[in-house]
């Protein structure tokens, strides 16, 4: 079963379960806000940096499916959002997987496509205005991408820019916010210097040559449908050769699959044990 609900209705149930803030007495500049129970169980969480920077966690637990019924309306921010746990689809029917990242901005369309489906969802969300990353990027003196341009330049038009994996690289910063050690303007220092970290990862997967050879995501698929040929046959596996021919890719995709995909499931893996530790400050209350 599915759950239908309109964005203005969520945000009258989200005002309803939260009459005031709940705030980290350790970290008093990060918020904390309950989900609506009516949809489920967990938390959003928001950490402001600098003016025009805010770091948003997502940690719920969803029975059911939740469709959302959105109207068009100004996305001020561009967000940087990277998947940890859970899938869905998006306004424009794009499939979201965990263990991906995205760029969403603009005028965001009238649809019914967004769903969340169920069971746990974790999604990490940078957001940032796009004066402030402009004003970063020009003190390089670098280009943006051209469809960031446009949404910087105001172009009035939702867009969805193309997904890339969540490398290991972007796990270790995703960690590091994480798991931030540090309080006060050290805190904020440190966190600020991780956003601006995945942000330039992020921006670097956009304008990759197009001869670097990235994973497409039916490829991504079929690694994944290799694994599991390889946990069914543990006793008696197949050849490197066999295996990429069941699942119709080629020897050097798979091998390479292997090596991103592995190490992105042990980090994501590492991530949902972490976060739920007892005495986690996001998991606390469920």
């Amino acid at each position: 079963m599915t759950i239908n609900i309109t964005v203005y209705d969520f945000w009258d149930l989200r005002k309803a379960a939260n009459q005031k803030f709940l705030i980290d007495p350790i970290h008093p500049q990060d918020y904390l806000c309950r989900y609506p129970k009516e949809l489920g169980a967990g938390y959003y969480r928001w950490i402001p940096l600098r003016e025009g920077i805010i770091i948003e966690i997502l940690e719920t637990y969803l029975p059911q499916s939740v469709k959302w019924i959105t109207y068009a309306h100004h996305q001020n921010s561009l967000e940087f959002g990277l998947i940890l746990a859970g899938s869905g689809q998006d306004f424009d029917g794009q499939r979201t997987k965990s263990g991906e990242d995205y760029i969403f901005g603009g005028v965001y369309p009238q649809s019914n496509n967004n769903i969340d489906g169920a069971g746990n969802l974790r999604w990490v969300s940078l957001i940032i205005k796009p004066e402030t990353l402009r004003t970063l990027i020009e003190n390089y003196g670098e280009p943006l991408p051209k469809d960031i341009e446009k949404a910087i330049a105001g172009v009035p038009k939702y867009f969805n820019l193309r997904p890339s994996l969540i490398t290991p690289t972007k796990q270790v910063a995703l960690q590091q916010i994480l798991h931030c050690p540090y309080q006060g303007l050290t805190r904020k220092m440190y966190l600020e210097s991780k956003v601006l970290k995945l942000i330039s990862l992020k921006l670097a997967d956009q304008v990759a040559a197009p001869t670097k050879k990235l994973l497409r995501l039916q490829e991504i698929d079929r690694i994944h449908h290799a694994k599991d040929i390889l946990l069914r046959n543990i006793g008696n596996p197949p050849s490197l050769i066999d295996l990429a021919r069941q699942v119709g890719i080629n020897e050097y995709t798979l091998k390479r699959g292997f090596r991103q995909i592995l190490v992105l499931q042990y980090l994501v893996t590492y991530t949902t044990i972490a976060w739920n530790k007892p005495g986690n400050y996001c998991c606390q209350g469920k």
